[in-house]
């Protein structure tokens, strides 16, 4: 076969592969995004995920443990479409195969430099299967964190309530109305604790929104809630208690991001700002140092032959003095 014949063709699959990293890197962009949220998706509706989707997130061998960090980054990313899971390691899976697949193509439209094609595309590989879960793990503290930082407030709002009478259970859809003030998060994960408490009981709700968020103060708020409900002993007390641990806690978490700034910012500063600092300070005395030794270790039949010549250093002494008759 011709050459040129097969370089075409090893371009031309190229380029697809190319075409197909970057409609994978776009659909988990939509997927790490929330498009298949809660809103959006039915939890209960069932979907047709394709044999070959299903191949393709079985193509590559996972670990039980990476398997359960990324179920627990989904949730706490908020999407609770069924299939999310599957489609994640489907997209993350093929962005890999792509990568593979590319090298050899790569290699027969470039003769040289073999091993660093090799590696470049392993490479490749490797940050293509780690990236969606780097997005996915930041995506979902970013939102726990949102969630956390409201929950202080929705608690004093649950706390007004019960101490006009309400339950916790008639508290809550009250609690779903005002939530979308204070964030919109919260207020998807509220609306299914709504549903939780309303098929269940509202310990139960809170248990599985803590299992959701998987933040240690959501836990305490699931376990108090469940041990008032199991003793009868005052909620609006408890809450109220649990409501201004989580404030200190967020207080001392923020007092300890603000005192680590000052090392943070000693990088820029040792990096960015000292060197030319340190070159306005020292370069001009070095410079002048320089032209003083110049001036002072000349031999004087060398300094008389280039005062002579009119090259000669100058002399921070003054002139002589001007001859007189």
């Amino acid at each position: 076969m011709n050459q040129s014949l097969i370089s075409f063709i090893a371009l031309s699959l190229l380029a697809a592969m190319v075409y197909l990293l970057g409609l994978g890197l776009l659909n988990c962009r939509r997927l790490i995004r929330g498009d298949w949220a809660d809103e959006n998706v039915n939890a209960t509706e069932e979907r047709s995920f394709p044999q070959w989707m299903q191949w393709l997130a079985s193509s590559v061998p996972q670990l039980q443990i990476e398997l359960n960090r990324l179920r627990r980054d989904i949730s706490r990313a908020g999407i609770y479409a069924p299939d999310a899971l599957d489609r994640l390691l489907a997209i993350r899976n093929g962005l890999v195969w792509c990568s593979l697949f590319s090298i050899p193509l790569v290699l027969i439209l470039v003769s040289s430099g073999v091993w660093t094609v090799i590696g470049l595309g392993v490479l490749v590989a490797a940050v293509f299967y780690s990236l969606p879960g780097l997005f996915l793990n930041a995506r979902g503290r970013v939102r726990a964190g949102g969630i956390l930082g409201a929950i202080p407030e929705i608690l004093d709002i649950i706390s007004m309530c019960l101490s006009g009478g309400l339950t916790l259970e008639q508290a809550l859809p009250r609690i779903v109305e005002y939530s979308p003030h204070v964030s919109r998060d919260l207020t998807n994960e509220l609306k299914l604790v709504v549903r939780q408490a309303n098929a269940s009981s509202a310990g139960t709700a809170f248990h599985q929104l803590a299992e959701r968020i998987d933040e240690v103060e959501l836990r305490s708020l699931a376990a108090t809630v469940q041990h008032t409900e199991r003793l009868g002993t005052d909620m609006k007390r408890a809450i109220d208690s649990l409501s201004q641990s989580i404030r200190a806690t967020l207080k001392h978490d923020a007092e300890a991001r603000a005192n680590s700034l000052s090392l943070k910012l000693l990088f820029p500063i040792i990096f960015c700002i000292s060197p030319p600092v340190f070159f306005v300070l020292v370069v001009p005395p070095i410079i002048k140092l320089r032209d003083h030794f110049q001036r002072e270790f000349l031999p004087a039949d060398t300094r008389q032959a280039l005062q002579s010549s009119g090259t000669a250093p100058s002399t921070d002494s003054p002139p002589p003095p001007p001859a007189t008759n």
